[in-house]
């Protein structure tokens, strides 16, 4: 699929920082959260199927793409206050929520927060913490090395800065049924993402928030 698409780019500020997102369609509000490593984009085919019964609002998190990357405000209930923020913004009193992975995880918090507000909810490949850490064993710390990784202050930022490309494809490739799933082309619109001032950054900072 091309990586250009029918949709519209907006930034507004929002819960104390600059939020991004785009938005397709007319009809009931559907707001699809992003996992690691991704931004909005994760969702561009799901977009346009849901555009023709939905207004579908995909955004990008705290921390990652286009949207605000600041020191802090990484735990998961700031994040889901975000996504508050964000509905509020849109006169959206309820809205089905769709997390993936990290946005799972925010999109959980959002409905422990703010129960009134969901219609639907749909979490998406996510084990909670708490479950990880019960469950956590030599094979699965080999399995996870990333999220260790990641929790390491500052190191990750300075061995990735420049090597962007090698370290997406790696978890494109590998995390893949089928390693070529995703064309060159798809993996630059996250390499590009990805090499913004404080990106990686921002995405550790998602983990090191410890949710």
């Amino acid at each position: 699929m091309s990586v250009l698409l029918d949709v519209t780019h907006h930034t507004a500020a929002l819960n104390g920082i600059t939020q991004h997102w785009v938005s397709a369609g007319d009809g009931p509000p559907v707001y699809l959260l992003h996992g690691f490593p991704e931004t909005w984009y994760a969702w561009r085919k799901q977009i346009p199927v849901l555009a023709e019964q939905f207004t579908v609002i995909a955004p990008d998190l705290r921390g990652y793409g286009a949207t605000e990357k600041p020191a802090s405000g990484y735990d998961k209930r700031t994040m889901a206050n975000d996504l508050a923020a964000l509905m509020d913004h849109h006169g959206h009193a309820r809205a089905t929520v769709v997390g993936h992975d990290r946005g799972a995880r925010v999109g959980t918090r959002f409905a422990k927060d703010y129960p009134a507000r969901i219609d639907r909810f749909v979490t998406i490949d996510n084990v909670p913490t708490r479950v990880l850490m019960e469950k956590v064993s030599p094979p699965l710390a080999q399995l996870g090395w990333f999220l260790t990784f990641l929790n390491v202050p500052d190191l990750p930022e300075a061995l990735i800065a420049g090597r962007e490309e090698e370290w997406l494809t790696h978890f494109y490739r590998s995390w893949s049924y089928d390693p070529e799933m995703l064309t060159h082309e798809e993996i630059d619109v996250y390499v590009r993402a990805y090499k913004q001032p404080g990106a990686v950054r921002g995405a550790a900072m998602d983990y090191r928030a410890l949710g």
